[in-house]
This record gives C-alpha cells, sequence and structure tokens, in this order.
C-alpha cells in the first residue's frame, strides 16, 4: 500500500484547500513559515486518526462519525505516530488547530484531510475479504473536524457511499495494519529518540503479536488493566459526585497493553554512562538519525512505512547532512519518503515534479530546477542558471571526450550540453571529487561522478560509498572489459588517435601499442612513448598524449567506441539522459 496524493483544508494557516502528490521520495521545499511543517503536521494528524479509528472501542466501531466525548477521545493527543506526547503530541485542539483568523466568522466550514491511497492486487483482494466491499486499486478517505464532531469515510459517490460508512472502523484499521508512519519533528528531543525507540520495540513486538497465544495473553492482561481502572473510575466518581451531583459517571481511558511504552531511557557509553536527556543537541540528532535507519530497515521486513522528516537538516554538522541526504534515496527505493525543508541539499534532483513548493501555504509541484532555486534562494557559482545535471569527471581531457562520445548522431542531447542543462566539469584528479560533490550539492544539480576503472578510480568510488556523499546508482566507473583496470581511453579504437598521438610526440604510435591488456592506456602509452625514445614522462607525457586523443575524437567521423565497451557508455548515457532511454 502507497500513499498518493494528500489535501488539506483549514488546518493551521492553511486555510484554502491545497494538495500534493507522493511520490517514492518527496520533498516540500519552500522558505521558513510558508506552510511546509503544518502540510507535514496535517499528514501525519490524518495518518494518527486512522489508525484510531481502526481501533475505537466496540460500543462506537460501527460508527462513521462521532460527537462530544467520543470526539474527544479519538482528538486527543498521543504519541501514535512517533512524536512525543508531551511536547509536540500529534491531536486535534480546535482552538490550537483551526485557523484562527476563521474562528470568529459565523458557519465556519471544517477540517478537512483527504488521504488517497494505492493498493496492490493482493491488497484490493484482501480489502474486498476484510471489508465485504470491491476496490478498483485506489482508497480516497476524507477525515473531517469541527470544534466537537470529527468524521471518516471514504470519498465514493452514488450507492456504495452508505456501505463505506458502514464500515468505517474496518477500513481505518485495514490501511492502519499494512502502512506504518513515522513523523520526526524538527525539534528533536529526548522525549522524541524514546519514542522513536519504542516505535521500533513495537514493530519487532507486532512479528510475535501475530500469534494466538500472544493475542490472548495481550487481551487478557489489557482485561486486568481495566478492571483496576474501572475501580478507580468508580470511586472516583463517588468522591467527585460529593462536589459536582450533577457528574453521572467517570471514564478513565488507558492506552492498550499493545501500545505500552517499552523503553524509559536511552543511555550512551562514551566513556561514561549518560543518559541522552543530558546531551546536547547534535547527540540527540545523531541518535534519531541512526533510529531512522533501523526503524526504515525494520519496516522494510513486514510492511510498508511512511517516514516523514521536518527540517532533516536540523542539530546536524554538514557531514550528517550528506550522509542523511544518501539515507533517505537509499530509504526511498523500498519505502516512501517525505522531508519538508528549506536546504538544497534535500531536493530530489532525480524527479523534479516530486518537489513540491509550499509558498503562501499553498503547495504545488515543482515545473524546473529554476523555480526550486528561486523558492529556496540557491545563489549560483559558475555559469550554472540553466544546469540541472552536473557530471564530475577526472581530468580536463574527459569533458572534451566524453561529451563527443555520447551524444554522437543525437542532437537533442548535444543541444542539453550546448544550453547547458547538463554540463561536464572536471575536478582534476580524484582527490578533489568529494569537494566538488559537497559544492555542487548546494546548486540543486543531479550529480553523478564518473571514474575510471583503473585501481583509483576504484578506491574512489568505494570512499565515496563508504562516506554516504553520492549515491550509488550515481557513481559511474569507465570500463574495458577485458581489462582488470582501465581508463577513458581503453575504450577508445586505436585508429582513431594514432596519427593525432604521433604527430603531437613527433613519434609513429601502433595499435599494438596499447594491446596489453594487463595494463590501462597511460601505462601502454609510457610503455611505448620509452620504446620510441621519448624524452618527455610521466605527468607531462600523459597530458600531451591525452590533450591528442582528445583532439583526435572531436573530430572524429567515424565511431571511436570499441564494439564490446559500448554496453558501458550506453549505460552511462542512460544515466544521465534517463528520459531518453527506450523503455
Amino acid at each position: 500500500m502507497r500513499l498518493v496524493e494528500v489535501t488539506v483544508k483549514n488546518y493551521r494557516s492553511i486555510e484554502s484547500q491545497t494538495k500534493f502528490g507522493v511520490e517514492d521520495l518527496t520533498s516540500l521545499i519552500g522558505p521558513n513559515n510558508e506552510g511546509k511543517t503544518n502540510l507535514l503536521r496535517a499528514l501525519a494528524l490524518g495518518m494518527f486518526l486512522i489508525e484510531r479509528w481502526g481501533s475505537l472501542p466496540e460500543r462506537i466501531s460501527g460508527q462513521a462519525e462521532l460527537s462530544g466525548p467520543d470526539a474527544a477521545m479519538l482528538l486527543r493527543g498521543s504519541r501514535g505516530v512517533g512524536v512525543s506526547r508531551r511536547s509536540d503530541s500529534i491531536g486535534y485542539n480546535w482552538s490550537d488547530d483551526y485557523p484562527l483568523a476563521k474562528q470568529e466568522r459565523k458557519g465556519t466550514h471544517p477540517t478537512v484531510l483527504r488521504l488517497k491511497f494505492k493498493l496492490t492486487d493482493e491488497e484490493i483482494r484482501d480489502f474486498t475479504q476484510a471489508t465485504g466491499i470491491s476496490n478498483n486499486g485506489e482508497l480516497p478517505v476524507e477525515i473531517s473536524l469541527s470544534r466537537a464532531a470529527a468524521s471518516f469515510g471514504v470519498l465514493k459517490p452514488g450507492r456504495g457511499a452508505a456501505g463505506h460508512k458502514a464500515k468505517a472502523s474496518e477500513i481505518a484499521g485495514f490501511i492502519a495494519q499494512r502502512l506504518s508512519f513515522v513523523l520526526i519533528p524538527a525539534v528533536r528531543t529526548v522525549e522524541q529518540a524514546r519514542t522513536l525507540l519504542n516505535d521500533l520495540a513495537r514493530l519487532r513486538i507486532r512479528e510475535i503479536a501475530k500469534s494466538e497465544e500472544y493475542m490472548e495473553l495481550s487481551r487478557k492482561l489489557s482485561d486486568l488493566r481495566q478492571i483496576a481502572v474501572d475501580g478507580v473510575s468508580s470511586e472516583l466518581t463517588a468522591s467527585v459526585r460529593r462536589y459536582l451531583p450533577s457528574v453521572t459517571d467517570i471514564q478513565v481511558v488507558t492506552t492498550d497493553f499493545e501500545r505500552s511504552d517499552t523503553v524509559d531511557d536511552v543511555l550512551i557509553n562514551d566513556g561514561s554512562v549518560t543518559s541522552i536527556a543530558n546531551k546536547g543537541d547534535g547527540v540527540k540528532s545523531l541518535v534519531t538519525l541512526a533510529l531512522i535507519q533501523e526503524l526504515a530497515r525494520e519496516n522494510a521486513k513486514s510492511h510498508s512505512f511512511i517516514l516523514a522528516v521536518d527540517e532533516p537538516e536540523a542539530h546536524l554538522h554538514s557531514t550528517a547532512v550528506h550522509e542523511l541526504q544518501v539515507l533517505f534515496q537509499d530509504l526511498s527505493t523500498d519505502q516512501q519518503v517525505i522531508l519538508a525543508t528549506h536546504n538544497p541539499i534535500f531536493v530530489n534532483r532525480d524527479k523534479i515534479d516530486s518537489n513540491v513548493l509550499v509558498l503562501a501555504n499553498e503547495a504545488k509541484p515543482a515545473k524546473s530546477i529554476a523555480q526550486i532555486r528561486q523558492a529556496i534562494g540557491v545563489l549560483l557559482h559558475d555559469n550554472l542558471d540553466s544546469a540541472e545535471t552536473v557530471v564530475l569527471v577526472e581530468g580536463v581531457t574527459d569533458t572534451n571526450v566524453l561529451p563527443r562520445l555520447l551524444t554522437l548522431g543525437d542532437p537533442h542531447l548535444t543541444s542539453d550540453i550546448q544550453s547547458g542543462r547538463v554540463i561536464f566539469k572536471a575536478t582534476t584528479g580524484t582527490g578533489k571529487l568529494r569537494q566538488h560533490i559537497v559544492r555542487e550539492k548546494s546548486t540543486v544539480c543531479r550529480i553523478i561522478a564518473v571514474l575510471d576503472g583503473d585501481e583509483a578510480g576504484q578506491q574512489e568510488a568505494k570512499r565515496l560509498r563508504d562516506e554516504s556523499l553520492l549515491v550509488t546508482g550515481n557513481i559511474f566507473l569507465i570500463r574495458d572489459t577485458n581489462r582488470k583496470f582501465s581508463e577513458l581511453e581503453d575504450i577508445l579504437e586505436p585508429r582513431v588517435y594514432l596519427e593525432s598521438l604521433s604527430s603531437e610526440l613527433d613519434r609513429t604510435f601502433q595499435a599494438k601499442h596499447f594491446s596489453n591488456r594487463s595494463r590501462k592506456w597511460s601505462k601502454n602509452l609510457e610503455a611505448a612513448a620509452h620504446s620510441l625514445g621519448v624524452a618527455e614522462e610521466g605527468l607531462e607525457l600523459v597530458t600531451r598524449a591525452k590533450r591528442a586523443v582528445a583532439a583526435a575524437v572531436a573530430g572524429a567521423v567515424a565511431p571511436a567506441v570499441k564494439a564490446d565497451a559500448q554496453e558501458n557508455l550506453d549505460a552511462l548515457k542512460a544515466l544521465i539522459w534517463p528520459s531518453s532511454t527506450p523503455r
């Protein structure tokens, strides 16, 4: 099950109806105080109320609308979706959560939350079996909240609407059982860490909770607890009636046994054992980061999971922010991640319209990188006004050779490079690649690192993965499949550059000079140069030779790439221009 759309109206600063689509990785982007956090909280409230509606007491479980004390019980804050009860609880209080500017008006309209879910084929069958209602794969639910009432329903016109109303609790329970939601607020408190740990513990317990033995014991424990609490209720009612005769009953509502806290504190031993409550904001944020990873891994084992994070960059140093960005991209391959941020690092560069611009409390999908940059005030360096993708390569000659090889015969790709939509930038060696990546992330461009398939390139690729600076899929190695170590020139046909190389170095180079597969191209070049009596050597020799090769490729009419290396080049083209790849 996946969440595909969220609609919000009359919630806090969101006065007019606004909606946004939800992808694998969705970023709510915009300046502070424009509505991002309230949209995220509205989603959290909707998921929380679905969970609550799915576990209503039996006496009201068949109702699609609640009022009075029953509505108050439903709407009271709780930590059921990963937020703390005290400091940032998710619940609904009309005086706090209804737009202040509208509260004095007559005939106010309710707060409306609409969440649209997409079901798999298996879930469609399960839904019909659980509720007796047929489904076409979409499940749009609407939650309506007023001062003293709440309603839950499925947006289905016609005769089927009544059947959905009667099954409100079953439908809500169906969603809650298959989709977990965790909200990480901007303020990372000790309560937040405890709550996340409790969520993690509950997920572990959920697996054993499926057994009949566990469910029976759980029911018995909950019943025993309720009996004890009912005694307190009776005694309290009798005592209160002495002073307030109009009171007929006082109910003490308890948390189900399954939702009871498992974790009371987190102790960190970094030389001395200290409660997380006594650690600084940075440590709390980093612990939260680690808990996010564990929660996502745990949820991926069982069922669908939505992670929503408000200001993921809060209290984190720059290295941790970059690690977190890669983590979110990795998590989004299996689960859904929704971020609210004004940091360009968390822009989804691979799918522009999954970035939702939130301006003046209205949400709209971004149409271009330029829109995103304007919304969050990105100031560009170099000539990157129109750049959408930056391809970082090792050497200056690579910036000439690769564009020529990749765009040969395709005017659309050539136009992208000429217009600056795709830019190839040299890092002048693998050692400077990481600082270039950090710098380019601030431009909101999509970043691809292209490395030689030699020993240095492979080691740098591993460092990038280990340091989580770039998502693994955006690290590319140029390889000649016939060699253990190779570089860009190894995938070229020698006939293309032999004349230019010979002219540059004033010697006659032949194809046989580059045929030794145990060595990469520059090593074969040095061996040939020594054999031919070339005085230059080392970096000076290699630089001159590579420039000659680049000039030859630029003027080549026939294909310059070896036939068995074409697949490697095609894979790079598909990575840089995914939309141009045949499906």
